[in-house]
């Protein structure tokens, strides 16, 4: 095939590459009430007339014809005829050992606190909006491309919500060195992105001993493109094809703001450096988390680290973990009857922004760390207590009650009560309580302890190639669309750089930091688990471990390989029917869960 024709292919077919990012706005043309009722309107019922192990078998035959034309039919095709981006690097010559920009963590570990040495911890944040955002417009990261907007939601007090780059520096005292998070208000980083923050913070780490830079996302769903399939995936792909100019798909406006706001963070926590105390607690949340997809299986916890300084001067901090997707104001598809696209345009942080306002007025920093995010979403936002509004109204009550949660949790009821007094009653206990479906956030909350952390700080990392079999993804990272690095060998088959973790805070939490949305299943086990070719994480380590996902990149989701699917139905056993299932279109493949896993045993037999 000669390079014209494969140009004039490249024209032609690149125009399909938007059909899977239109897939679910198109089939979602209405306003929904909630997230799960614009689920729920997929699943389909099972008819009782027939064997259910009979239907079951049936619709694993369907998935695997569907997933062959999508991925090894279609797919496969779009990826061969578009030309590489010049930006692709051959495989057999790449030494992923040599790769810079990686920090591997602690190389021992220690099990008990070094001589009567305390806690350290610095926090810092910064706003990741580009110097131009408001006059030129970017892409807002959500479901449809081509939505360009330049303004953000302004709070319930008046005030433009920020997308922010928030940060924590721990130190156990043993001598083994400073330990980065950032977390990010964006969708998603891609590794190669993360480096990038990383590159910028080199000699920092250099002259503050950071042994390790960890960042993950809060996945929101409505801030910037950080991913960049929804900024101009079309103009990219012609422009990369034609051109040997690369132009990346993430706007380069964005990841110069996200790097300069992270530095700028870091540099902010170092100085915010002071020795305290640590505590831990967690509660079980589940009627505010709903998973959208059988097998169901996933972490009800919320995880709250408390840091108190021995200075009464210093603001204490708080982290959060649990795994949702932030995504209760996306579903606004009639904002506007004038705009062709029926879509909302403006920007927000989603519960993030409300959570920490909160957390805030009562005298803590906060940063949120995504948890197992799996296929979880926020439940009880604008279906809260059947109040009338918008998915952003929604956003704001999700946010303010996880707050309130977080704040209350080892408080009695009365303590409660005058904290709600005090923060202004952001949920409106005075004005909705006599209301017949009203439900006071601390009716039914139980009480939980908590606990002292001795100080005890372990991580260690691991990087690696991996393959990238779903040809979908490989289209968009070969044509620099998303921002991955992207290796190809002789036999045409294409991987990027990813990373792995496994940290030990006290006694008390031990994470498995994931770069993907990993299926609950990996680490609980259970039906949804049958056929996975390895033990499950629990299982294999013995240890009550959770999973921060989206660390320090952005693989999509991480699925059972006997149950991956592209586009199909899998069984619910709670409902005896079958939900639709397209998680997998955004997928490194089929293998990818086996591939990190396995890195991550490889870690953790190192060190235990």
């Amino acid at each position: 095939m000669t390079k014209n024709v494969r140009k004039f292919l490249a024209i032609f077919m690149c125009i399909c590459i938007s059909l899977p990012l239109l897939y679910i706005p198109v089939s979602a043309s209405n306003t929904y009430d909630s997230v799960e009722e614009y689920v729920l309107s997929s699943e389909t019922t099972v008819d009782n007339g027939d064997d259910i192990e009979t239907q079951i078998l049936l619709y694993k035959i369907l998935n695997k014809v569907s997933d062959f034309f999508i991925n090894d039919v279609v797919a496969k095709v779009l990826k061969l005829s578009i030309p590489d981006s010049a930006a692709v690097i051959d495989y057999e010559s790449f030494d992923v050992d040599a790769y810079d920009n990686f920090y591997p963590g602690m190389e021992n570990f220690i099990n008990e606190p070094q001589g009567d040495k305390v806690w350290s911890l610095g926090y810092g944040k910064a706003s990741i909006l580009p110097e131009d955002f408001g006059e030129k417009r970017y892409a807002k990261g959500a479901y449809l491309p081509y939505v360009y907007g330049n303004e953000m939601y302004k709070d319930d007090d008046g005030n433009y919500e920020d997308l922010m780059v928030r940060v924590i520096i721990m130190n156990d005292g043993s001598g083994r060195g400073n330990v980065l998070f950032l977390s990010v208000d964006a969708m998603g980083l891609a590794n190669s992105d993360v480096r990038l923050i990383r590159a910028a913070l080199k000699e920092i780490a250099e002259k503050n001993n950071i042994v390790s830079i960890n960042v993950s996302c809060t996945h929101i769903h409505t801030g910037i493109d950080s991913q960049g399939v929804w900024t101009d995936p079309l103009g990219c792909i012609l422009n990369n094809t034609l051109t040997d100019t690369v132009k990346y798909g993430v706007p380069r406006e964005f990841i110069e703001s996200l790097v300069k706001g992270s530095v700028e963070a870091v540099e902010e926590a170092l100085g915010d450096m002071t020795t305290g105390k640590m505590y831990y607690s967690s509660i079980d949340i589940e009627e505010y988390l709903f998973d959208r997809t059988a097998p169901i299986s996933f972490d009800t916890n919320l995880y709250k680290l408390e840091f108190v300084p021995f200075n009464a001067n210093k603001t204490p901090t708080v982290v959060a973990t649990f795994g949702c997707h932030p995504e209760s104001a996306s579903f606004d598809w009639n904002q506007d009857e004038s705009d062709p696209l029926n879509f909302d345009r403006k920007f927000t942080a989603d519960f993030i922004w409300y959570t920490e306002k909160l957390m805030n007025s009562a005298g803590f920093n906060f940063i949120f760390i995504q948890g197992n995010v799996s296929t979880v979403s926020s439940s009880r936002h604008f279906s809260n207590d059947e109040l009338d509004g918008s998915a952003h109204f929604g956003a704001m009550r999700y946010g303010y009650e996880i707050g309130y949660i977080l704040l209350g949790m080892s408080m009695s009821e009365s303590e409660r009560i005058v904290l709600n007094t005090i923060t202004g009653d952001k949920l409106g206990v005075e004005e909705y309580k006599d209301n017949e479906d009203y439900t006071i956030w601390y009716d039914g909350l139980p009480t939980v302890n908590k606990t002292e952390v001795k100080p005890v700080l372990n991580i260690k990392s691991k990087q690696f190639t991996v393959q990238i079999e779903n040809n979908l993804i490989a289209l968009l990272g070969k044509t620099s669309v998303a921002d991955n690095l992207v290796l190809k060998d002789m036999r045409n088959n294409y991987y990027t750089v990813s990373e792995v973790g496994y940290m030990e805070i006290g006694d008390n939490m031990k994470v498995y930091m994931s770069p993907g949305e990993t299926f609950g299943e990996l680490l609980f086990g259970g039906n949804g688990a049958n056929g996975f070719p390895m033990p499950t994480i629990r299982e294999y380590t013995g240890e009550d471990i959770i999973i921060m996902d989206l660390m320090n990149d952005a693989a999509g989701y991480v699925a059972n390989e006997a149950n991956y699917v592209m586009a199909g139905y899998q069984y619910n056993e709670l409902t005896g029917g079958f939900d639709s299932d397209t998680w997998c279109l955004i997928s490194y493949g089929k293998h990818a869960g086996t591939t990190f896993i396995k890195n991550f045993y490889d870690v953790y037999d190192s060190v235990r």
